[in-house]
């Protein structure tokens, strides 16, 4: 299991952040821990809260959430993971799931049938998406379900390979998680055929 710690960086009063969980470009050392948790969406709760607050109620510093013990390109031993980008990734609908919003999630989401587009968006693009597409899907009677997937910022592994004609290959490893939307829910599962068994849980974003 991942361990999730909030930190503490300095930051110039001059920085201007494009995100309440924005990084800069070159950050320094971390100096304070604020947080350390198993729960990812919890951590990046914590770090937008504190990085929300005035400059003088900050004392200058700044929140990033990183994975303890994991290499990063950065740190040593910490791994940042904001600030965040989102993709919309398709399931299919499961039996017997009846989503009360578009921006209902399912408990059941296990695997993604695969993403919409390349492109990385911010969370307000990432949630009109979903909302257009589900309240669509509501509206036809699709066979799909559309979620939000939070990619982190840094990658778990990134391997570099050449071939003998000079071409390089880079494949770079990140960690998706399934974002549940403010405002959502879970929806309907009553009617579930396997609503016996244990459902793999959706953390809130």
């Amino acid at each position: 299991m991942a361990c999730y710690r909030v930190v503490l960086i300095p930051v110039d009063e001059n920085w201007t952040p494009a995100s309440p969980d924005d990084v800069p470009a070159q950050p320094p050392q971390p100096n304070e821990r604020l947080l350390e948790t198993e729960d990812f969406f919890s951590a990046v709760r914590e770090a937008i809260q504190f990085n929300q607050q005035t400059w003088s109620e900050r004392k200058g510093r700044w929140a990033v959430v990183c994975e303890v013990g994991c290499p990063g390109k950065t740190w040593p031993g910490l791994r940042i993971c904001t600030p965040l980008r989102y993709k919309i990734a398709s399931i299919w609908w499961p039996p017997g799931w009846e989503p009360n919003s578009p921006l209902d999630m399912p408990l059941c989401i296990c695997r993604t049938h695969g993403t919409l587009q390349e492109d990385q968006l911010s969370y307000e693009q990432a949630l009109a998406t979903i909302q257009a597409l589900n309240q669509q899907a509501m509206d036809r009677a699709s066979t799909m379900w559309y979620v939000m997937l939070a990619v982190e910022n840094e990658p778990v592994s990134r391997t570099i390979s050449y071939d003998p004609a000079g071409l390089q290959t880079t494949v770079e490893i990140r960690r998706l998680h399934v974002a549940q939307p403010a405002g959502g829910g879970h929806g309907d599962c009553s009617h579930c055929p396997a609503r016996s068994l244990d459902c793999s849980m959706v953390a809130p974003a």
